[in-house]
């Protein structure tokens, strides 16, 4: 089947699949626990989900089970599903607003057999540079100091 005839909806599905699947299988390796043992397909399986999904939810207490290789790939995770929700949330956000209106979209798409890919990479490339900002700045402004402050006490 051509990626060109999946719907918008199955494309969004598959993508989150697939990257919970992959984070399933990089949380199983060795590396990602902190014994360097191999992972339970169940857990690796609910914390990646958990990740992509944004829920925060875990069956294992992050800090102790994963090794600083599997609480990265996990922060990985959270990045990936947290982007795509920003992005499919600011989307969604055009087309009620009406800065696109749907029915002229789809007007469009018919008449030029596209899916205005250039709408959709610069409203995700806009969503990754807002996002990247805000996270550089919030670290700044409070993660940074506090790693200092403990630095001179100790």
């Amino acid at each position: 089947m051509k990626i060109d005839t999946l719907h918008s909806s199955t494309i969004l599905v598959l993508s989150f699949l697939t990257v919970i699947l992959l984070g399933t299988g990089l949380l199983m390796l060795p590396l990602s626990h902190a014994k360097g043992e191999v992972t339970p397909f169940l857990t690796a399986l609910f914390t990646s989900t958990s990740a992509v999904c944004v829920t925060g939810l875990v069956v294992v207490d992050t800090g102790t089970y994963w090794s600083g290789a599997g609480q990265g790939i996990i922060m990985a995770l959270f990045q990936l599903g947290g982007f795509g929700m920003m992005t499919s949330a600011t989307l969604m956000g055009l087309l009620v607003s009406g800065s696109i209106r749907l029915r002229t979209q789809r007007l469009l798409q018919a008449e030029t057999h596209s899916l205005a890919l250039g709408d959709v990479k610069s409203v995700v490339k806009v969503v990754f540079w807002v996002t990247v900002l805000t996270e550089l700045v919030l670290h700044g402004k409070f993660v940074l100091p506090q790693t200092l402050r403990c630095q001179l006490v100790a």
